[in-house]
């Protein structure tokens, strides 16, 4: 029987969520599980029920479980697509027509997929205009993305042109080229793509992006903005992508001096 230390200055219902979380992190508790009920859970810890509950909540706001109406509370640990920095391992394998991110979730074995939602004409943000060099209020093209990791909702994209570049081209019109985006502007309007500049940001979800991403309350977001440059340093695309932190996670090649 696990008990609740009086002399720990922490409260019990975090010494409770404690136990609880140490329980699914070892895996005794996996994903899917039912926890213990409310009572149960009284009877172990030799507490109160609104303690219990209180730790429950806390486990609830950290998204390690969501309760579902009249069946119980379940722990909830959905695996993550690991994002690289770089793709380069997958060329020689990737199949023709495949975009690199679908290839490198398939090599994780997730189903991967995006749905183009939107092609307009608007003012750049702040942030966009400055990345693309152009002055604020400058109206660019905006091509918004909502993708899906086996069949559920885990990222948004909002990828920014300037009409110079794509005005009477396949990318200002709601269409998706067959090859990808950086494909078509390689091979179709003959720009030489050079590097991407990515900068990473967590941070809690505003309501409209909890909503939009379905997320569990108490999940994070990363948010990540990629500015693309051709060869001669000239940004190309700015990408502003949102993820449900709970179904990514990042990994970088750095070289070491």
């Amino acid at each position: 029987m696990s008990t609740i230390n009086p002399s720990d200055p922490t409260p019990a219902y975090l010494q409770i969520a404690d136990v609880l979380r140490r329980r699914i992190a070892d895996g005794d508790l996996p994903d899917g599980a039912a926890l213990p009920s409310v009572r149960s859970l009284v009877d172990e810890f030799g507490t109160a029920q609104g303690t219990v509950r209180q730790a429950l909540d806390q486990l609830k706001s950290e998204g390690l479980v969501v309760a579902r109406q009249g069946s119980g509370v379940f722990v909830r640990r959905p695996r993550r697509l690991r994002r690289m920095g770089s793709t380069r391992h997958l060329r020689s394998r990737r199949p023709p027509a495949t975009a690199p991110l679908e290839a490198e979730a398939a090599a994780q074995s997730f189903q991967r997929s995006s749905e183009l939602t939107e092609v307009a004409s608007v003012s750049a943000p702040k942030e966009v205009a400055e990345r693309l060099g152009v002055p604020d209020g400058t109206n660019v093209v905006r091509r918004s993305y909502v993708l899906s990791i086996d069949g559920e909702v885990a990222q948004t994209a909002r990828s920014y042109f300037t009409h110079a570049l794509v005005d009477g081209t396949t990318l200002a019109e709601h269409v998706q080229p067959a090859n990808g985006t950086h494909a078509y502007l390689a091979e179709d309007l003959g720009v030489a793509l050079d590097v991407a500049v990515e900068e990473l940001v967590a941070r809690m979800p505003t309501p409209h992006e909890t909503v939009a991403l379905r997320l569990v309350p108490g999940t994070p977001v990363v948010e990540l903005v990629r500015t693309i440059y051709d060869e001669t340093e000239k940004p190309v695309e700015v990408t502003i992508f949102l993820f449900a932190a709970d179904r990514h996670s990042f990994a970088y090649v750095v070289p070491i001096d």
